[in-house]
């Protein structure tokens, strides 16, 4: 019995200094050097988004997923272009309880031979992306996507600068491109 109640306080203590750990630092992704899509995004986004706050992604954003590689079918990737409205920074994130199945691919990073990238391939992605949007432009919109291991729902969080209290941004479940 008292194993049971010293391994209950063990795993309490984790639990405990998980939830209040600090936050990941965000990669920063910002208008110049992109990479950034040509052109500002239709004004009518919205209605075509799942939205947080000034941040959209297309609906059904993990509808028509296609595996990692043949030798692992239960991790997905796919394309999701991010779209920022306004210029505020805002932040992307993989709650914690999805740290470690839920990866963020926007931006360069350092590819094959020290080259910029921004294949899936090769970098383990981010669980938080900074997103600082053009100032010429109403919306901006960045190339990117998503990497999830297995098929449980998804949601990420939201945050704008200047307000701490995140945002979800429900994503649904992944599913397989027929």
């Amino acid at each position: 019995m008292r194993i049971v109640g010293i391994f209950a306080l063990a795993i309490g203590a984790i639990v405990s200094s998980m939830a209040s750990a600090a936050p990941v630092e965000p990669r920063v992704v910002s208008c110049a050097p992109g990479p950034v899509m040509i052109g500002s995004g239709k004004p009518t986004w919205r209605r075509e988004s799942v939205v947080a706050g000034p941040l959209g992604i297309r609906r059904h954003p993990l509808h028509d997923m296609s595996p990692y590689s043949p030798t692992k079918p239960n991790v997905l990737v796919t394309k999701a272009p991010i779209l920022v409205d306004g210029s505020d920074p805002v932040t992307l994130r993989v709650p914690p309880a999805l740290a470690g199945r839920v990866f963020l691919y926007y931006g360069f990073h350092q590819g094959p031979a020290g080259k910029r990238s921004t294949s899936f391939y090769g970098f383990p992605g981010s669980s938080a992306i900074e997103f600082r949007p053009c100032t010429d432009k109403p919306r901006t919109v960045w190339p990117g996507g998503l990497r999830i291991k297995g098929r449980a729902p998804v949601h990420l969080d939201v945050t704008v600068e200047g307000n701490p209290t995140p945002i979800s941004l429900p994503l649904g479940r992944p599913g397989v491109r027929p």
